[in-house]
This record gives structure tokens, C-alpha cells and sequence, in this order.
């Protein structure tokens, strides 16, 4: 017996074949969102900056396993305003965050004087799954992000390094 393209049989087969492979999409998107809740969820890091008039006056950092990059940032924002960084003209502002599982984690700092003679401090914040000298250019870029005034030849230290 011959099955024509039209036949009962053959849309049955095409149905069968449409329904396994959307489940199969579908399993594999499902995956792919558990895992990433997995792993962003319950781990991850922040620096969070204390601020008056583009002066970085403080910074906490918080990063470790049991903590989203939400949380961290939460906790490090805390103990800011726990030391009375909440006066006026002052800004506590998260200014890097990772939800990275694992990580390097550096933070940088400098004193210039910018243009106008004014004193500055600013840090500083980068991460990365790779190695700490990529956590250390993240926190460079980090820096300029944040402080359009800092060139490299001011120099930097570093002030935190470690990996969670």
C-alpha cells in the first residue's frame, strides 16, 4: 500500500513531528532559563559609591555566593548609609555590579586634581570569570566611566582583590 502526501498517515507523521520538536525547543529553552536563574540568583557581587560633587567620598563592596547582584548592591548601600552618607548633596549610587557565579573582583583608587585645581578621589569597580588582570582593566574602564577627568598617567592603586 502506497501513503500519498495527502493521506491521513502522513499528516499524522507531520503533526507528531511538529509537536516533538517544539517540546524539544521548549525543554531546551526551559533549561536554559532555570540555569541562568541558577546561577544569577544566588550569586553575584556590587560596589556601591558614596558621591558629593563628582568627589568619591566612600565605597563597600559586596560579593559572594549566596548573594544576587540585587542583594549585594542592597548591603553595600546599607553600610554606606549606616556611616552617614546620607547628608545633603551626598549621592550613594551602586556603580558596578555582577551577577557573575564566580569572579575576580578589583577595586581601584586614585587622588588627581582635575583642571580646576579641585582635589578628586574616585574608584574603581570590575569583575570578570577570567583572571584578576581582567577584573583590574574592567575597574580601569570603570573608573573613566565615572571620573571623565582621570587619565592614566595619574596612577592608581589597588585597594581590594580577591575572587568569590
Amino acid at each position: 500500500m502506497r501513503v500519498g502526501k495527502n493521506s491521513k498517515h502522513s499528516k499524522k507523521v507531520d503533526e507528531h513531528r511538529r509537536f516533538f520538536s517544539s517540546a524539544v525547543v521548549f525543554r531546551s529553552i526551559l533549561m536554559l532559563l532555570l540555569w541562568s536563574m541558577l546561577t544569577s540568583v544566588w550569586a553575584g557581587g556590587s560596589c556601591v559609591v558614596a558621591k558629593r560633587q563628582g568627589d568619591s567620598l566612600a565605597i563597600e563592596w559586596q560579593a559572594s555566593f549566596s548573594d544576587s547582584a540585587l542583594s549585594a548592591m542592597e548591603k553595600a548601600k546599607k553600610r554606606l548609609l549606616d556611616q552617614g552618607y546620607r547628608k545633603k548633596g551626598q549621592d550613594v549610587h551602586a556603580q558596578a555590579g555582577s551577577d557573575l557565579p564566580h569572579a575576580y573582583l578589583v577595586i581601584v583608587k586614585t587622588g588627581y586634581t582635575t583642571l580646576r585645581g579641585q582635589p578628586r578621589t574616585s574608584y574603581g569597580c570590575g569583575f570578570s570569570p577570567v583572571s584578576a588582570g581582567e577584573a583590574e582593566r574592567a575597574a580601569l574602564y570603570d573608573l573613566r566611566n565615572y571620573s571623565w577627568g582621570w587619565k592614566p598617567e595619574f596612577g592608581y592603586e589597588v585597594v581590594e582583590r580577591f575572587r568569590y
